[in-house]
């Protein structure tokens, strides 16, 4: 069911608060997009086009990316698909969803909340026929999506070379999605790359088994030429893209490192941002292997002593945070393993990292690795 949106006026009543859907308002630019969901996000059709929707200053409708649309068995059981109506199977890619926007008389490339990098350095490696597409399809109320795919933007599959691909194009106003057919013609009009296309769904049980099992790739697109979609992604790359999203927070990263856990989840990353976590791994170690070692110097000085007296040393000469693992070891216990305890109550926030973040030198930047779950 496609939505007819002509300003923003046709958005806003339809979004319920508190269900993650914001109103970014700049001095040229509206965008509406959501930030987080739960159950109820997409209650309506009008909310599941508020997936990087640009506005003008005065309210109208200026872009339109796609709708948000669900796995394979998220919102329907396979077996309930009609996968007899007419459709096309196309390659997933695993990069930025881009698409064109006109700010005034500017030419702009735009991810879901706006000019983000991603966005500039599509833009920048556009050629002339992807600008000449862009500015007729926009003239002409259509709005052309892309996916941008490089080396340096990777998400889990590797590209070799930088590449703007046509993975979809819709009417800005009615919402209604323009045929692969169509885009077929206009691609090679304008030398413009287009999405791989595999044909229709023959048997659905067997498509499903083929797609989950891929590697090196994240998998399918079914587009229905009624604009209904559905996404299907390999099991190897929901893995991969499930430890990478982990990783952008800190919070995960030391739990897996409290849980001795970090081997596990490196083959599951690219070679760069592995090297990032064994750093990081590495980094907690020798803090913790510092820490044990001033803190055995001191029970050794101090262990024949009176409790009490022993809890005085302490006091002086040992970081508070760290009194459990003088103790510990006073008990006969293993002082990794009480400090490996501390690390793991400081896994279970942001804040309370924070609270350790200098007895182990902690740093993690994670920003560039949060990734749109697609």
């Amino acid at each position: 069911m496609t939505v007819r949106i002509e300003t923003i006026n046709d958005v806003l009543p339809h979004i319920p608060e508190g269900v993650g859907i914001i109103v970014s308002r700049r001095p040229d630019l509206q965008v509406v997009d959501y930030v987080f969901t739960n159950d109820d996000t997409f209650s309506n059709p009008v909310t599941l086009e508020c997936r990087g929707l640009k506005f003008a200053p005065d309210g109208r409708i200026l872009a339109r990316p796609f709708h948000k649309f669900f796995n394979v068995g998220e919102k329907e059981m396979p077996e309930a698909v009609d996968w007899s109506r007419p459709h096309v199977v196309l390659d997933k890619l695993d990069g930025s969803m881009v698409h064109p926007c006109l700010v005034g008389d500017r030419l702009a490339f735009m991810t879901r909340m706006g000019e983000s990098a991603q966005a500039k350095a599509a833009f920048a490696g556009a050629g002339p026929g992807t600008i000449a597409l862009c500015r007729d399809l926009l003239a002409a109320g259509i709005t052309p999506i892309f996916e941008f795919t490089s080396p340096e933007h990777r998400i889990v599959v590797p590209y070799d070379a930088t590449s703007l691909t046509l993975i979809g194009a819709r009417e800005t106003v009615s919402g209604h999605y323009l045929p692969h057919g169509e885009l077929e013609d206009l691609a090679p009009r304008f030398d413009v790359g287009l999405v791989r296309s595999f044909g229709a769904v023959g048997d659905f049980k067997t498509f499903i088994a083929d797609a989950r099992a891929l590697e090196g790739a994240e998998g399918y697109v079914v587009a229905f030429e009624d604009g209904h979609r559905l996404k299907l992604k390999a099991n190897a790359y929901v893995l991969r893209h499930k430890a990478l999203a982990g990783v952008a927070y800190e919070k995960n990263l030391l739990e897996w490192v409290a849980a001795d856990a970090v081997d596990d989840v490196l083959p599951l990353l690219s070679p760069e941002v592995g090297a990032r976590v064994a750093a990081y791994r590495d980094q907690v170690h020798a803090g913790m292997d510092r820490w044990l070692s001033e803190i055995t110097q001191v029970f050794e000085a101090h262990r024949d002593r009176p409790r009490r007296e022993y809890a005085e040393a302490v006091t002086a000469l040992v970081d508070k945070r760290l009194h459990s693992v003088a103790f510990a070891l006073l008990d006969g216990r293993d002082g990794r393993a009480a400090l490996v305890k501390l690390l793991t109550w400081a896994s279970r926030s942001e804040p309370r990292i924070d609270t350790v973040r200098d007895l182990f030198g902690l740093t993690w930047e994670g920003q560039d690795l949060i990734v749109d779950p697609g």
